[in-house]
Formats: structure tokens, sequence, C-alpha cells
């Protein structure tokens, strides 16, 4: 699941011109990551192409990178993917449990 959130979230980076070591760092990942993500070497193509057809997880997805973007240099800020997995869990993939941590 993260992975395919994950590269969702890259490529959305791309479109805004961020490099993939830009992108690498705004995320957490190494350049390599990064690539694989983009290049769809990483995550699960099937969820992936659910999760991009679902205009509100679209939504989520620009919001968040919105906030990635404008509070990038701010030490305050932590990102977690929590809130985008859950809800492609619950409302996307109609799964029963919003995260499997929640037990």
């Amino acid at each position: 699941m993260i992975p395919a959130i994950r590269s969702i979230l890259a490529q959305e980076l791309i479109k805004r011109g961020y490099s993939q070591k830009d992108i690498g760092e705004l995320l957490g990942l190494s350049v390599a990551e990064v690539n694989y993500l983009i290049k769809g070497k990483r995550g699960d193509l099937e969820i992936k192409k659910e999760l991009e057809n679902d205009e509100d997880f679209t939504d989520l997805i620009n919001s968040f990178v919105n906030k990635l973007v404008n509070e990038k240099d701010s030490e305050d800020t932590v990102i977690s993917l929590c809130p985008l997995c859950s809800y492609a869990r619950r409302k996307v993939l109609k799964q029963g449990s919003a995260c499997p941590y929640d037990t």
C-alpha cells in the first residue's frame, strides 16, 4: 500500500517540477527509491491505478503535496502517510480495518 502511495506522491511532485533528489529529501527516501517509484518498479500497480481513479483520494494527495511543499523548510514538519493510507484502505480498497497496526 505505502509504495503505491509514495509512487503517486513522487509523480505528483515530478509534475510540479521537483527533481528526484528534491523528492527524496521531501519524502525521506533515497534517489534510487524515488527513481523506482516513478518508473513503476515499486508498488502494486493495480492498487495504484485504483487509487488514482478515486477523485477524493486524488484531492487528498494534492492537499498533502501542497502541505508538504509549503512546509518543507520547517524543522517541525513531520511527514506521515497514515492519513493517506488509512483513507485508501477504508474508502478506496474497502478494507475493514483502516490500518493493520490498529489492533
